[in-house]
């Protein structure tokens, strides 16, 4: 079973990203979204990595700093057991 705050966390960060992309199409018109099948060009790839990077970054820390925490409170669970 997922722990709930792994969920939660994947949850905020569906949603972040979600609105990032928003922002993302906004400030790029000519990324066709609404079409279902409609590749992104390699530049308008390139300028979804370096638009993202950063939250991307901070989310990989976040799921790292989570995974630690659960591990540790897994690894105290089987000491007391």
């Amino acid at each position: 079973m997922m722990d709930p705050r792994r969920i939660a966390l994947n949850r905020r960060h569906s949603q972040e990203m979600g609105s990032l992309f928003a922002r993302f199409l906004d400030a790029h018109p000519d990324v066709e979204s609404e079409v279902h099948s409609a590749q992104m060009t390699d530049e308008q790839d390139a300028a979804w990595t370096k638009f993202s990077g950063e939250l991307l970054r901070r989310h990989q820390a976040e799921r790292s700093a989570l995974a630690s925490v659960i591990e540790a409170e897994q690894r105290q669970r089987e000491v007391r057991d």
